[in-house]
């Protein structure tokens, strides 16, 4: 799996050849952008600080609490993403530990090194494909996330150090190999960035000069010396006046010329090539690859063979055509480019016809011999004696040229094929070249420049076809000629009618221009598949996303796993699906997804099979929630199509990481069974993933899966699920800071209980209306709502409910406060139930709010034995917020028992662990318990930094008698005064005790 972090532009995760570069926050990938530029070496606090934030931002108060918080999402991210590294940060520094291979910047350097060890041994060519693999490493300017000093410092050296003298190793080589013309056009490319770099102006009237381009040369060097003298740089002047006497006015030199070459007297010359076109966007390196890969170290043609690979209309054949237009003048005899018809619906071209066609060309009269042998042995014997280029485009496997390539060996043969030609690539020297998608900022220049000044004017409609096109050229290319016939239309209202996907596949075919449509180009790809692979490639359009497992589509297709599979391997060869992992996970081009999502609606069992891939969906996350909530009530579940089949999941860690993975999917299949009135699947699924995606802190999800559910379910008239799902809808929003919306969900449940008689729904949404009062700082009216549910609850004989009835209403009595003894017998009899239930995650809770109680009371030894009753259960929870609730406990016990190292330690990681899961509440709790060792460990100003910034977040969740609690705190520390230092002998660091009076002031804990 090739897995890299790319800090030559924006600061990208870059895996499979996939740039992520929104993968974390901006500011998480700042401290990383920093780190990468040093890996495996502590970069003091301060350092990162100066790294990362501007003169014109205020820096963090606290840089070892704040670059904690980042450490944790970066690594929570590169758990995410399986990358092998690890970030920490202590007292002394943050520290990266990576391999440097890994990332880009040392990356490139390992590449040169390799390409000058390659010059160094004579092979110009194999210099050149390393040193243009470096170069391609740089997407955009360098740490181009940080504008910082330190950042400016870092990137100016590496432009100076690494990035000009490697674009000078390319332009060298290609001189060396002959490809001055090329050097000329990376030059010109290099000036515009680089106006005033002596290196490329010497190598610029080098270059000219190679490209008997003399006149161009001189007029060059004249420019140059001038601006060099006008910019005071006389040094640089003299310097490049020197190169141009050596190159262009010293006659004791010799200037090579590579001119045209003629064909012997007698000799017949071949040109059989399509019309040339003016420019290729985007693709300057592969045309130096092709160069490379087709000339020996002196510039001279070789034997050789190459394949250019690449998807249907992603331009191969005219990156081809183009780069022969370039390189014909290399073959005296002539370039040839014939069509092999592998993808076409007439019949395949064989190497017999092949063979007689280069006979005719050749004027050879082909009658002549009537045994295919022999004619194969004239024409190897014609071309033995040639030096010619020979282009088999649109092959469909090995088999049809495999009897070409020992009558072409002394030809430069190019093969050009929609299809991996494994066999065939694997004996080829050096590898195949793949063509893919442009980059977008090709993509809009190539709009720009054949739409014209328009462009210029609408650009925000050029992005969205740049959008729609997703960097296909032919796709490019058909919406140009679309908007320049169109003069009269906005290209925003071209945009918008392109969004129909009828009409973005057919566009082309109309006029005196048929059969080129992107639906034309697929369906040569498509018509050439076996029944077996058309299917799946339709079934792989009734996805609502572009990437999906094979189980999925093998669930669809309703053949065994093993048989599909296949046929996706088929298809990845076609280059009409990518499988970009190692995992069972196959993408497909968006183009094509369109153009797949076409065909399904042509199967004769479209619905049968959309339903069977919905069914897994739902089937398989009924799965992961049974393993990881063993002891909860599964939900039932619809009537399926779909037979029973042996479980994908088989552990609770596999469920999770299966719902992380799937997450988007999961939400896009429920929106889609939605939009078919497949209400069922709708409303089920995300009522069995939203706790995954709150065990995460992903509530965007969980909200936007649970509003397709209370829709799906309102439209069925499904009551009971209709009333759950808002019940769970209100859970989310109130965890997410917004009691209002929560507020309104749960009044509507109640409505819906009540009217239709559910009991249990009717104590589930009163004990939540309550937590709602509970959250807004109403204690007693929490109280009296969660003493009205009790009874219910008890009578129901559910030992959950019953348990989380006496769990909550113990909380609101412990926020009253004056009733902590019948708050420690409710939270034992609650802890008694779920002990009987065995779930792991409700049990931990309970001990923390006992042990936090406790704690309180000052019974510390019975609060260190709930911790480390709760600590024991962690590995069979993993759920990230009561993990931090625990953490926040443990800082306060250790706290209170004196040990604040370790408090501190639980605090850190408490605050890490609330912004992992984005959890505000739990933020703004751990906050302020760390500001509470901070303040009692001398502190006070960070102490008040961080208690300042806890009251905010309360605010922010409408937690304002909590925000209250705290600014009193606040403004009583103010009245204190100033602290006195002392020291601690369980702590090495220099502390300060407050006055006694400020000591029971800053006693207070927050829950």
């Amino acid at each position: 799996m090739e897995i890299a972090f790319g800090i030559l532009g924006q600061t990208a995760m870059l895996m499979h050849g996939n740039v992520d570069v929104n993968w974390a926050g901006p500011r998480p990938r700042q401290v990383l952008t920093a780190l990468l530029t040093a890996p495996n070496r502590r970069m003091p606090l301060d350092v990162v600080v100066d790294w990362v934030w501007e003169e014109h931002e205020n820096p963090p108060l606290n840089a070892h609490s704040t670059l904690h918080q980042y450490a944790a999402r970066l690594r929570q991210a590169f758990h995410e993403k399986s990358v092998p590294a690890q970030v920490s940060v202590g007292k002394a520094g943050c520290l990266l530990e990576i391999d440097p291979a890994l990332i880009d910047h040392f990356g490139f350097r390992t590449t040169m090194d390799k390409a000058v060890r390659f010059r160094q041994a004579g092979e110009h060519d194999r210099a050149l494909i390393e040193a243009l693999a470096a170069v391609r490493l740089w997407r955009d300017d360098a740490l181009s996330d940080l504008r910082t000093e330190r950042a400016e410092g870092w990137r100016t050296s590496w432009i100076r150090g690494e990035w000009i003298p490697a674009n000078a190793f390319v332009v060298t080589e290609q001189l060396a190999i002959g490809q001055a013309e090329a050097a000329v056009r990376r030059l010109a490319e290099l000036e515009q960035a680089h106006p005033m770099e002596l290196s490329f102006a010497k190598l610029k009237i080098r270059a000219l000069a190679e490209a008997d381009q003399p006149a161009e040369a001189a007029d060059f060097f004249r420019a140059a010396y001038a601006r060099y003298r006008e910019a005071g740089e006389t040094r640089a002047a003299e310097q490049l006046r020197a190169v141009n006497e050596e190159v262009l006015i010293r006659p004791d030199r010799t200037i090579p010329r590579r001119k045209q070459p003629t064909p012997d007297s007698g000799e017949h010359v071949i040109r059989h090539l399509p019309p040339d076109i003016d420019d290729v966007a985007g693709r300057t390196d592969l045309l130096a690859m092709l160069d490379a890969c087709t000339t020996d170290t002196a510039g001279a043609p070789r034997r050789a063979v190459v394949v250019v690979n690449g998807g249907p209309g992603v331009g191969k054949t005219t990156l081809v055509a183009k780069w022969a237009h370039r390189a014909e003048r290399r073959y005296r005899h002539g370039a040839v480019m014939l069509d092999l018809r592998g993808d076409s619906q007439a019949a395949r071209a064989d190497a017999g016809e092949i063979i007689d066609t280069l006979l005719s060309l050749l004027d050879f009269p082909v009658d002549q011999v009537v045994n295919p042998i022999a004619r194969a042995a004239k024409l190897s014997a014609l071309l033995a004696r040639r030096s010619m280029l020979v282009i088999l485009d649109n092959v469909r496997s090995t088999d049809q040229v495999a009897p070409l390539l020992g009558v072409l060996s002394s030809c430069t043969v190019l093969i050009v094929s929609r299809w991996r030609l494994k066999s065939l690539s694997a004996k080829l020297t050096p590898p195949v070249i793949e063509v893919g998608p442009l980059e977008d900022r090709y993509s809009s220049s190539l709009l720009t420049r054949r739409i014209g000044p328009r462009a210029r004017d609408e650009a925000e409609g050029v992005e969205e076809l740049v959008r729609l096109c997703r960097g296909n050229p032919l796709a490019l290319t058909l919406v140009a000629e679309r908007a320049s016939s169109r003069a009269g239309t906005r290209i925003g209202t071209l945009a918008h009618q392109l969004r129909t996907a009828d009409m973005l596949l057919d566009l082309g075919d109309e006029g005196d221009w048929p059969g080129t449509s992107l639906r034309s180009a697929f369906t040569l790809s498509y018509q050439v598949l076996r029944p077996a692979e058309r299917r799946v490639f339709a079934l792989l359009g009734l996805h609502p996303c572009t990437e999906m497992t094979g189980d999925a589509i093998a669930a669809a297709d309703g053949r065994p796993v093993g048989e599909v599979r296949r046929s996706l391997d088929i298809l990845v060869a076609a280059h009409l699906v990518e499988h970009p992992a190692d995992l069972d996970r196959y993408r497909i081009h968006d183009l094509l997804h369109l153009f797949s999502a076409s065909l399904a609606q042509r199967l004769s069992d479209v619905e049968q099979c959309r339903r069977r891939m919905f069914e897994f969906y739902l089937r398989t996350a009924f799965d992961a929630y049974r393993l990881q909530y063993p002891h909860k009530r599964l939900p039932d579940l619809p009537s399926m199509v779909l037979p029973s089949t042996e479980p994908v999941l088989r552990t609770a860690a596999e469920a999770r990481q299966w719902v992380i993975r799937e997450n988007k999917s999961l939400t896009a299949i429920a929106a889609a069974a939605e939009y078919f009135q497949m209400y069922a699947i709708a409303y089920t699924t995300p009522a069995l993933t939203a706790e995954f995606f709150l065990m995460q802190g992903n509530f965007p999800d969980a909200v936007e899966g649970l509003h397709i559910a209370v829709r799906a379910a309102k439209a069925q008239g499904a009551i009971a699920p209709w009333a759950s799902c808002l019940n769970d809808l209100a859970v989310v929003h109130m965890l997410a800071g917004d009691d209002g919306e929560a507020e309104q969900c749960l009044l509507r449940a109640m409505e819906l209980v009540d009217a239709h008689g559910i009991a249990i729904g009717r104590i589930t949404v009163m004990m939540n209306l309550a937590r709602v009062h509970f959250h807004a700082g109403r204690a007693a009216e929490a109280a009296e709502m969660y003493r009205e549910a009790l009874p219910l609850a008890r009578e129901s004989g559910d030992p959950n409910l019953c348990a989380s009835a006496e769990h909550r209403l113990a909380d609101a009595l412990v926020g009253m406060g004056g009733h902590e003894q019948e708050a420690l017998d409710l939270y034992r009899e609650a802890l008694r139930r779920r002990g009987e239930t065995g779930d792991a995650t409700v049990r931990i809770r309970t001990h923390v709010a006992l042990s936090q109680l406790l704690v309180q009371l000052g019974r510390l030894t019975e609060a260190a034995k709930e911790c480390a009753a709760a600590s024991t259960l962690i590995d069979e929870s993993q759920d990230l917020p009561v993990v931090m609730k625990l953490n926040t406990v443990l800082a306060q016990l250790k706290h209170a028992q004196g040990d604040d190292g370790a408090a501190l330690r639980h605090a850190h990681r408490a605050v890490a662990l609330a912004d992992r899961s984005r959890n505000a509440t739990g933020q703004a709790r751990a906050l302020a318990v760390l500001a509470q060792i901070v303040c009692d460990h001398g502190n006070p100003d960070d102490a008040r930094k961080l208690w300042r910034e806890a009251a905010e977040l309360y605010r922010g969740r409408a937690r304002s008698a909590k925000a209250a609690a705290i600014e009193t705190v606040l403004a009583e520390l103010d009245a204190a005064g100033p602290l006195v230092p002392a020291a601690r002998e369980d702590v090495g660091d220099t502390v300060a005790m407050p006055s006694p009076h400020l000591r029971s002031l800053t006693g207070r804990r927050f829950s």
